[in-house]
């Protein structure tokens, strides 16, 4: 790969830095597996430690401060430990944590994620991004009375055995471009799951049309990001959304967003806001509740009062939707103040100034630098690959150098900014909490990052 040695040189250089991450991390190892609480959190070296977060910025066991543009795999939109939610929290811990018992906290929370998405007539709460993409798949299967659904090459949808079937596969695995072979990312996945999983590819709507017109009366949805946030940052082209909306009403079956990474973050409304598409169930998670764990799934009434409110001889009559922390007063507080107090227009309008301001920034140091290299960027959200190649779909991931890319990230860090979550495949989030002053910094450490990148790209 091009930049191994400026990779090597990096390497040593966080090794020097973080002594004690180092040393935490061979301790965490002996209590949990990988030393960490979710897979994707484990990376070479070793992950840096944390000890506290507050504004745009995190703090680790070394004594080190970063700008983070991470912000928590895209959660905190607002910001870490945003003053009105940490003012809200510490008031509802007096009044109790959970309740197992309806409140008016429901309406607090269900509200304005009904005012922001016309698709959503009544949803549910749940506690992770996983629980709400799940929820909506068996929703939609209830619904239809069909098991079979069409998913995205190389998208993420969470951690539920469905989700890990050809979640950024190996190439070698996956069979051909045109007719891609379900590949399951985990053991302990049931060889039965993937015979429910039909593949499309983003941004290709005639691959999803032929798979309905082979499939169609076994399908129960169409499962898809609005924007896929797995591939650093690709946006629908050529009417892809349109075309889903159509041919999910051609054949009767659920189109579901997963807004869990791009709900609220690419719009107020989101993805079906920022691209003019509504679905007919949202996914939804992160970013709704400032950094609390939550997860909603909503959309029109007739599909969502197929959820079980009755049980016929101890058997729920509909898609039954259980959990003893969903829709906890403490997270449901959360949702209603991040969406309600701190999620305002002018809110929207700074982040969009602050996103502007550092995708130009990047531009700018790319072309003085002479990078192959492209900045993609849409609300919050934008993303550097390091190919002049445009990525549309999941087969086109192959141009992009992963390991050169690692040599980035870890330059970035070196100089005190988290770009953006560990791996190329992810996206930075910039929060209502950054400052000019800060994305200058962040554009700043990349120059100099860039030079010693371009010394090598040659």
């Amino acid at each position: 790969m091009k930049g191994e040695k400026l990779l090597s040189k990096a390497y040593d250089t966080y090794r020097e830095r973080t002594p004690n991450s180092a040393a935490m991390a061979e301790e965490l190892r002996e209590l949990v597996p990988g030393g960490v609480c979710s897979t994707f959190r484990a990376y070479e070296p070793y992950p840096i430690h944390a000890t506290r977060a507050n504004g745009a910025t995190i703090y680790d066991v070394d004594g080190n401060e970063y700008l983070d543009f991470a912000l928590n795999n895209g959660t905190q939109l607002v910001g870490h430990a945003h003053p009105k939610l940490t003012e809200a929290a510490i008031d509802q811990l007096e009044r109790g944590t959970l309740y197992t018992r309806p409140s008016e906290l429901i309406e607090f929370a269900a509200r304005p994620l009904i005012d922001r998405w016309d698709a959503i007539e009544q949803v549910r709460f749940t506690n992770s991004g996983t629980e709400s993409a799940m929820h909506a798949v068996r929703l939609a299967r209830a619904y239809t009375g069909r098991e079979k659904v069409i998913r995205m090459e190389g998208a993420y949808h969470g951690a539920f055995d469905a989700a890990l079937v050809s979640k950024m596969p190996p190439i070698e695995q996956a069979g051909p471009e045109f007719d891609p072979r379900p590949v399951k990312e985990s053991q302990g996945i049931p060889d039965s799951v993937p015979e429910n999983v039909l593949l499309g590819r983003y941004n290709d709507a005639d691959s999803v049309e032929r798979l309905l017109r082979e499939h169609g009366r076994n399908v129960a949805a169409i499962l898809v990001e609005p924007a896929c946030l797995n591939l650093g940052l690709v946006e629908p082209a050529d009417g892809f959304l349109e075309r889903l909306r159509e041919l999910a009403n051609e054949y009767n079956v659920v189109l579901i967003f997963d807004e869990v990474k791009t709900g609220v973050k690419l719009a107020p409304g989101g993805g079906a806001e920022y691209y003019g598409v509504q679905p007919d169930l949202v996914a939804l998670a992160k970013a709704i509740g400032g950094g609390f764990p939550v997860g909603a799934f909503g959309g029109r009434r007739e599909i969502m009062e197929c959820i079980a409110a009755d049980l016929d001889d101890g058997v729920a009559t509909g898609a039954a939707h259980y959990g003893t922390y969903n829709g906890n007063p403490l997270s449901l507080r959360a949702v209603g103040v991040t969406l309600r107090e701190i999620l305002t227009s002018d809110a929207y309008d700074h982040v969009t100034h602050l996103a502007d301001r550092l995708s130009s920034g990047y531009r700018d140091v790319i072309e003085d630098e002479g990078l192959d290299a492209r900045v993609a960027s849409v609300g919050s959200q934008g993303m550097v690959y390091f190919t002049e190649v445009p990525i549309r779909t999941f087969r086109d991931w192959e141009a992009v150098d992963e390991g050169f890319h690692e040599a980035y990230w870890f330059g970035m860090v070196n100089r005190g900014v988290i770009p953006h979550p560990h791996d190329a495949s992810q996206q930075w989030t910039v929060s209502i909490q950054h400052t000019e002053t800060e994305i200058d910094a962040h554009v700043e450490a990349f120059a100099d990052v860039a030079t010693d990148l371009a010394a090598v790209q040659e």
